[in-house]
């Protein structure tokens, strides 16, 4: 007879698969009920379509232990929100309101979204990028391919910089978050050093069993230890490395990092070509100093926090805050604030020209800056203002140099005796937007001697930008265009092509003339080219006034290089686009920029 043997009961319901302890890697995991923190932060009822915040669960589905006697699955209930459609912004604060993505196709909005292109140096292609990313509105009709738009559009803002909208907007989204949005979300957190909140996201994450392939298999492992070593575990930290060792994960310095915070094990690994959030978090664990090109390296993500690191030297943090800059994370007037703060001896101001830190240093634009607030005579003043915009333009810095500027320049007033600064100052006004400025300086400009291709560049530049109070004049402009196209200079060649263009897209007509000519000197039209497929998609967008879709194709055919290195043709379908969709002062404003990077006007 056999020995009587205990029925084996079935588990009741869905089984852990995670290895034991891992539910204590959060830093609050030791805290009572009562002292946990919300895991999202209370929001405004009005960026819920529905007018409420869901409280139920997404769907989730969870095995029990493989080999177990049941294998269950645990099916939630669908959320009440779908997390696609919020934003944190309405029409009055510059949304494009809730059909945005009407009459576009879901697959192409997530194509597009994914590549749309940040840090392009264009102030009217970062604006319509923040206000395209913050906007809620229902989401396009379509299959997709599994991607939710919101997690697209969380790391759209992360790579662009913007990481406390990226918090604000994940929160939006409600307590029930796709895997997808959940790393997005513990990105966003780390980023700013929120580690409750990196680590509670962990929970929507899962684990995963192949890190050394996918991507969220490798960034759950290294959420998970470093929750780990949060909580004051170790122990368990050392076990997930071992086993992501044992599954074939291939990153040096993240157990480098990880070992030495973990056990003050310093294992070797070269320096990193690049920065991102969970490297620069393992960094701040393991108490090591951050590499010293880190302003170079460093995820747009991590700008922000590094403006306030304590421990990097004077000319660090300034690149760091031009390359915050560049990003439109900080504007001019911040960044004059770091011009500001180095010391530099009377000797080194004395001979600011003869100086021995490099040309390229942001340490030598931080002296100019400062001579600039210390100079009296007028020479002095114009010497220094022209120095601060050539150094401005090479180092892709002209935008937010001139912001900084901006109280020097609108305190001087035109004058026969500021008429050299003439030239520099119409350029910077018509930059920022001021076109009563710009006119009266450009009225000095047409008495000063030798002005005459300046002259006629900036009469086109104001046209453009629609500061001209006249009529067009189509045969007078036509002609002028013409004689740049028959000049056999290519520079001016160049310009008229695309001022040719940029006006048509506008709505204006040159004259034949100017086809003829510009099908002659054709081959001055360079840029980086779009496919004519997407050119053509891009003018079906703006004629059926699909707002969204127009947006976000404008932004991906200008590509990187923004409105001055991609192709006219490019960009005055943008432009007229843009228009198109009744947003003229954005159409103006990029032709306006494209313009000026063909332009040699004023150029310092």
């Amino acid at each position: 007879m056999e020995p009587a043997r205990a029925p084996v009961s079935s588990p009741a319901g869905p089984q852990s698969i995670v290895p034991p302890g891992y539910g204590a890697t959060t830093p609050a995991s030791g805290l009572p009920a009562s002292e946990l923190p919300s895991a999202v932060p209370v929001v405004p009822s009005q960026l819920f379509p529905t007018g409420q915040q869901s409280g139920e669960p997404a769907v989730r589905m969870l095995s029990a232990v493989p080999g177990a006697a049941r294998t269950d699955v645990q099916v939630g209930t669908l959320s009440g929100v779908d997390t696609s459609s919020v934003g944190l912004i309405g029409m009055q604060e510059g949304g494009f309101g809730p059909a945005m993505w009407q009459g576009a196709s879901r697959a192409d909005i997530e194509i597009y979204l994914m590549r749309l292109p940040v840090a392009t140096g264009s102030p009217v292609m970062a604006d319509l990028t923040r206000r395209l990313l913050l906007t809620g509105a229902r989401p396009p009709e379509g299959a997709g391919s599994g991607v939710p738009l919101l997690a697209a559009r969380l790391n759209r803002l992360l790579a662009a910089g913007h990481v406390d909208a990226a918090l604000q907007l994940a929160a939006a989204g409600g307590a029930a978050r796709s895997p997808q949005i959940a790393v997005e979300l513990a990105r966003a957190a780390l980023a700013v050093g929120d580690d409750n909140r990196a680590c509670a996201a962990l929970s929507d994450i899962p684990p995963g069993n192949d890190p050394a392939r996918n991507d969220m298999a490798a960034f759950a492992v290294k959420l998970a230890t470093y929750c780990q070593i949060v909580a004051g575990n170790p122990e368990i930290a050392n076990l997930t490395l071992d086993l992501a060792r044992e599954e074939g994960l291939s990153d040096a310095l993240f157990f480098s990092l990880a070992s030495e915070a973990a056990a003050g094990i310093i294992l070797r690994a070269p320096e990193p070509n690049a920065l991102g959030i969970a490297d620069a978090a393992f960094y701040r664990l393991a108490g090591r100093n951050l590499p010293g090109n880190v302003a170079e390296i460093a995820e747009a993500a991590l700008l922000r926090g590094l403006l306030h690191n304590g421990d990097l030297s004077d000319e660090v943090r300034l690149a760091v805050a031009e390359r915050a800059a560049r990003y439109d994370l900080i504007d001019g007037r911040e960044l004059a604030t770091y011009y500001r703060m180095p010391a530099f001896t009377d000797e080194q101001m004395a001979g600011l020209l003869t100086s021995d830190i490099p040309e390229i240093s942001p340490l030598r634009r931080a002296m100019i800056h400062q001579a600039i607030d210390g100079a009296v005579a007028a020479d002095d003043r114009i010497r220094l203002f022209k120095l601060a915009f050539a150094t401005a333009e090479s180092a892709s810095l002209y935008y937010p140099t001139i912001e900084a500027l901006y109280s020097d320049l609108g305190s001087m007033t035109p004058s026969d005796a500021l008429r050299p600064m003439a030239a520099s100052a119409t350029r910077a006004f018509l930059a920022l937007g001021e076109s009563a400025k710009a006119a009266e300086w450009y009225a000095l400009t047409q008495y000063a001697p030798g002005f005459g291709r300046d002259g006629r560049e900036f009469a086109a530049l104001m046209r453009i930008s629609g500061a001209t109070a006249s009529g067009f004049d189509a045969e007078r402009v036509s002609a002028d265009i013409v004689a740049d196209l028959r000049s056999g200079e290519r520079a001016a060649q160049a310009f008229a092509a695309c001022e040719a263009l940029l006006l048509d897209a506008l709505g204006h007509s040159p004259t034949p003339e100017v086809w003829e000519a510009l099908l002659d000197a054709r081959n001055v039209l360079s840029g980086d080219a779009s496919t004519e497929a997407q050119l053509n998609q891009l003018q079906m967008a703006g004629h059926k006034k699909a707002v969204g879709e127009t947006i976000l194709l404008t932004l991906d055919v200008l590509g990187p290089g923004g409105p001055g290195a991609a192709h006219p043709r490019a960009v005055a379908q943008a432009v007229a686009s843009l228009k198109a969709i009744g947003l003229e002062s954005e159409a103006r404003r990029l032709a306006l920029e494209a313009l000026l990077a063909r332009s040699y006007a004023g150029r310092g």
